[in-house]
């Protein structure tokens, strides 16, 4: 079973449970030839792997490891008491064309007891699409017969279709209703070797989209660093490759953002255990062999140094950027990321509703992250005027609002930002007040910044600011109902915000903090990022201004005794849930018969909530009394 710990949108840090221990994703496995093993596993643990891959066809096709995995097992046969994937010679079989009995192949792999087995899939490259979708079929059939024979085995029913998007989403939706344990991407080798990222990054979407949420991607035969962060950003898992080993024969220097030739460089540029001992002319004057291990080790080095800083990006929030810092390294990776942006509607649904760090401006597609398009589409579509006239303002210091005259004007204040417009009442909100753009940004930012502008000022009267007068006292509480209708949905400020108001405000900041409506805490302001956190009250009122499904997420009759105690609702429990919940997003927990139970925070977006059957969908936060 997977189950997803930390996210930043569709990348997650999540754990897969085997039969023999953990594996923490993301993560590559490195490649394990059984016939010759330059760096052993367990060597491999000290530079952060967790989990190898071998293939079951090179075992079955050797009379003696045949034997002795089928005697001794998988493990013992590698001397690895860690979990093992074995692949199944599907790419053996395209680039060598030998026979090999998909069952059996499958059969084999949980007979020496593999923790994750994979099925015969018929590797597709750039053939004809009548071709290609002919190979899907037999590659869907493949799939269901060998899921009969896994036992306990995990198996990995791997995503084909060559380069045509329509036959990936076919594919994936097909081996979706399987219920596999983990789904491969496959055929993208051919890609990787001539950096056809575009492509690659269209299949990885095309597959994702239709393929269980609950479940691991593996993205097969994509070992190079610099294609980590976007396929992980994407939704990608796992990784495998014998890229380490392979560059090394070649004499070939591995880094996060390229490759080198040995005879090519003049120093090593890189901090490794190896790099740090020898140096350039040491590496030339070694044998061959012991040449070809070292570089074998700096390339696994550097392999799993770029997963640790995936990984810390997404604890961060900040994987985004790291995409677009590694988009510069190759101009197909450009290419790549021209193929993302035109996709963030369907990112924004998996999106984060803000992060733990500031939106920091990278490159120019920084405008283009789900966050942005959130940000846009909110504001076009929730902010309601409090006032008949409106002023535009310029870019300035933030936060907006501590220009106190502003606050006075009895007039719609909007600042033309980086973001595109933004009303003085959401200047705090994340990411207007949590990011750093430089003093110009590129053409490409500020024409979408025009656009949504455009698009927002056909629902204002724009005047001149001496058509407007002073002595609105009011500001405040504009703030509150912007931040809700923002945060909650139109209205929300109105249902949230009535009766006698109280505002608490920092004594250190002269921030707001709570909100009190007729003697009763209704919400909270949260200090990083400028939403509201539910209480009890604030709950009871939107669940009673909005109708269902909005903002509601349905749990059994079995679940409720235990929420009414204040635990947390698990996705297993979760009936269904509204389709507008996005991770952090405040939830309002009910029952069947729409019976508030408690309000919390989704860690989960409705999607997840429905497909997970481990893991917290939603924290619970207050009970209803």
């Amino acid at each position: 079973m997977f189950e997803i710990k930390v996210r930043d949108g569709l990348a997650r840090i999540g754990i897969l449970r085997t039969k023999h221990g953990v594996i923490n994703t993301p993560t590559i496995l490195p490649v394990i030839n059984p016939h010759f093993i330059p760096i052993h596993p367990n060597e491999m643990l000290q530079m952060g792997a967790e989990a190898v891959i071998t293939n079951s066809y090179i075992i079955y096709n050797d009379e003696e490891l045949r034997k002795k995995a089928l005697k001794e097992g998988l493990h013992a046969l590698l001397n690895f008491n860690k979990p093992i994937m074995t692949d199944s010679g599907s790419f053996q079989m395209y680039m060598y064309g030998i026979e090999i009995d998909a069952i059996e192949i499958v059969k084999f792999q949980r007979s020496i007891g593999s923790d994750i087995g994979t099925i015969l899939d018929i590797f597709s490259e750039e053939e004809s699409y009548d071709k290609i979708k002919e190979e899907v079929e037999k590659t869907i059939e493949r799939a269901k017969e060998s899921m009969k024979e896994r036992g306990d085995m995990l198996l990995a029913c791997t995503v084909q279709g060559g380069i045509y998007k329509d036959l990936r989403r076919y594919c994936a939706k097909q081996l979706a209703k399987l219920r596999s344990d983990i789904y491969p991407v496959g055929g993208v080798v051919p890609l990787m070797e001539k950096q056809r990222y575009a492509e690659i990054a269209e299949i990885i979407i095309a597959s994702k989209k239709e393929l269980p949420p609950s479940k691991p991607v593996h993205l097969f035969g994509a070992g190079h660093p610099i294609i980590f962060p976007l396929a992980v950003a994407l939704g990608c898992d796992l990784f495998d490759s014998a890229s380490y080993i392979k560059y090394a024969k070649d004499e070939r220097l591995i880094f996060s953002d390229k490759t080198l030739r040995l005879k090519e460089m003049d120093e090593l540029p890189c901090c490794c255990p190896v790099c740090s001992k020898f140096g350039i002319d040491d590496l030339r004057e070694m044998d061959r062999e012991e040449r070809v291990v070292k570089i074998a080790y700096h390339n696994l080095w550097q392999t799993f140094a770029e997963i640790k800083k995936i990984r810390q990006a997404i604890r961060h929030g900040n994987l985004w950027e790291v995409v677009e810092q590694r988009a510069t390294a190759h101009p197909s990776l450009m290419d790549a990321m021209e193929v993302i942006k035109n996709e963030k509607k369907w990112l924004e649904k998996w999106e984060n509703i803000s992060k733990k760090r500031a939106f920091m401006y990278t490159s120019r597609y920084s405008i283009h992250r789900p966050i942005v398009y959130r940000l846009q589409k909110r504001i076009l579509e929730r902010y309601e005027p409090f006032f008949e006239k409106s002023i535009i303002f310029g870019e300035m210091e933030k936060p907006y609002s501590r220009n106190e005259w502003m606050k006075k004007i009895e007039a719609n204040c909007i600042i033309e930002s980086c973001f595109g417009p933004v009303p003085l009442e959401l200047d705090e909100i994340y990411p207007v007040a949590q990011s750093i753009f430089p003093s110009s940004i590129d053409a490409e930012a500020e024409k979408e910044a025009r656009k949504t502008c455009n698009k927002f000022y056909k629902k204002l009267k724009i005047v001149d600011f001496s058509a407007v007068k002073k002595g609105s006292k009011d500001f405040d509480i504009r703030k509150i109902k912007s931040i809700a209708n923002y945060q909650f949905g139109k209205g929300a400020g109105e249902a949230l915000f009535r009766g006698k108001i109280e505002i608490v405000k920092s004594k250190t900041t002269g921030k707001i903090r709570n909100v009190i409506c007729d003697g009763k805490h209704v919400v909270s302001m949260r200090a990083p990022d400028g939403f509201f956190s539910l209480k009890a009250e604030g709950g009871k009122r939107l669940h009673a201004f909005f109708s269902p499904p909005k903002m509601r997420v349905v749990v059994t009759d079995d679940a409720i005794p235990f929420i009414k105690e204040g635990k947390n609702v698990f996705a297993k429990f979760v009936i269904d849930a509204c389709k507008e919940l996005r991770p952090y997003d405040e939830a309002l927990i009910v029952s069947k018969d729409d019976e508030l139970i408690a309000v919390g925070q989704c860690l989960l977006n409705r999607d997840e909530m429905l497909d997970f059957e481990r893991g917290i969908a939603v924290k619970t936060r207050e009970v209803i009394k």
